[in-house]
């Protein structure tokens, strides 16, 4: 069974601090310069998901194990190696916004971009292999005190009745937005927070179910106010200070600290610098741990050097990170490939379809092809392909593959599946999505 450790503050404290990482926080202040307050659909988006998470967080406090790691008991090792494949997916665009984020950073100091993503990469690498648990408590110190900070950007600029209004101005805004982005945004991370690993082990370790349901709606009321945060200080802010001819939008907000300091002049940047470098590299170095171990998962993994499962990750990472997309919609984007893969078989099962093996396993991989077919062509340029295009090839086709290959005949695995609760035959995999080697490592999606 899973330890019943965590109290429904810890559980709060937990889920908020995966929430806000310093993606969460440098991608909600870049696009607010261009959408203004739509700029906090992520933010409104992840409040939503714990919302529903709090919904079947007694389900997952008794079953002591992940969805995913549930999946992996019912269809064998095959499908726990592509839920390992799909979850290094999502966390790649995870990793690409802490190093774009860091190296961001860094270049206000005067060091040159390619420079500075270099040196990010190799301290991600060489800090992963420390032990970083003693850490946490430092990265919710660093992001509450740049919260704090920007709270006072608002008071500084008369605004804070800005941060009071913010969510009726969301609703103004979003409405100049494309709805099917908007509807895809809502979807892929709401799907993400409920069927993500890194967010139900939290609900798992509760005390009590009763303490992990409020525990996620506490940490949705929290991770609803300070979503708006970032985006009403850019708002205020951004003509007194010339926000917008920054070279790099990344940059937004830890200008704007720095400038709210400005009576500290070069004491204030540095300040700002190293806290915003610690609480990325430290989400970073957790993020590549997990990943590590997901690569390790994979067939001819395990043969592979440690130094190799954490070099493969950075480089994915970094080609992503200089893509160019902003830093929100690379992880919304691979978010959705996650989601054309998973969704369908996730569906099937919860509804109590039954099928074998070779059927779930094919579903994925028909998915998982399509949705990476799809994102190369966008990526490319070749062809303009938007995230409704992916979905709309990947989900007909994937149903369609587990339907060919379902077969009437009894099969160890996909008998007896109930939409309404799962067994607790194996808790030691309750992770499965989202493998970590240690249990102490601080976690981030944001």
């Amino acid at each position: 069974m899973a330890d019943r450790t965590l109290s429904v503050w810890h559980v709060a404290s937990m889920l908020v601090s995966t929430s806000c990482g310093i993606g969460f926080l440098l991608g909600t202040g870049e696009l607010a310069l261009h959408q203004g307050m739509a700029a906090c659909s992520y933010a409104v988006a992840t409040a939503a998901g714990l919302v529903v998470l709090a919904c079947a967080a007694p389900r997952f406090w008794k079953a002591g194990q992940s969805i995913w790691a549930h999946f992996g008991m019912l269809y064998g090792p095959r499908i726990s190696q592509q839920v390992a494949l799909l979850s290094l997916l999502w966390m790649t665009g995870v990793l690409s916004a802490q190093i774009r984020g860091a190296s961001s950073v860094l270049a206000l100091s005067g060091m040159p971009q390619t420079a500075s993503i270099i040196t990010i990469d190799c301290l991600v690498i060489g800090l992963s292999f420390m032990r970083l648990s003693w850490l946490s408590g430092l990265f919710a110190f660093c992001m509450c005190g740049c919260n704090a900070v920007l709270a006072y950007v608002l008071i500084k600029a008369h605004s804070l009745t800005a941060w009071v209004h913010a969510p009726a101005s969301f609703v103004e805004s979003i409405r100049a937005q494309p709805d099917v982005h908007v509807g895809l945004m809502l979807l892929s991370v709401v799907a993400m927070v409920v069927c993500g690993a890194d967010y139900q082990q939290f609900p798992i370790d509760a005390r009590t179910p009763t303490g992990a349901r409020m525990g996620c709606l506490i940490a949705a009321a929290i991770v609803f106010a300070v979503g708006f945060l970032p985006a009403s200080a850019v708002i205020a802010s951004a003509s007194m200070w010339h926000l917008g001819s920054l070279p790099d939008p990344v940059q937004v907000v830890p200008r704007l600290l720095i400038l709210s300091l400005g009576t500290s002049g070069r004491i204030a940047a540095v300040t700002i610098v190293l806290v915003l470098l610690t609480t990325a590299l430290g989400s970073a170095c957790s993020i590549l741990r997990a990943m590590t171990d997901a690569t390790a998962t994979l067939p001819y993994g395990a043969r592979l050097p440690s130094v190799i499962h954490r070099t493969l990750p950075i480089c994915a990472a970094t080609l992503v990170a200089i893509h160019g997309q902003s830093m929100i919609n690379t992880m919304v984007t691979l978010n959705i490939v996650y989601l054309a893969a998973a969704a369908p078989l996730l569906g099937l099962t919860l509804f109590g379809v039954q099928i074998p093996d070779r059927a779930a396993r094919h579903s994925m991989l028909a998915g998982m092809i399509i949705a990476l077919t799809c994102l190369l062509i966008e990526w490319t340029r070749t062809v303009h392909m938007p995230e409704s295009i992916m979905l709309a090839i990947a989900w007909p086709c994937s149903f369609a593959v587990a339907l060919r290959f379902r077969t009437p005949s009894n099969t160890s695995s996909g008998s007896g599946i109930e939409a309404s609760c799962w067994t607790n035959t194996h808790p030691d995999n309750y992770s499965a999505s989202a493998p970590s080697p240690d249990s102490n490592v601080v976690r981030s999606s944001g």
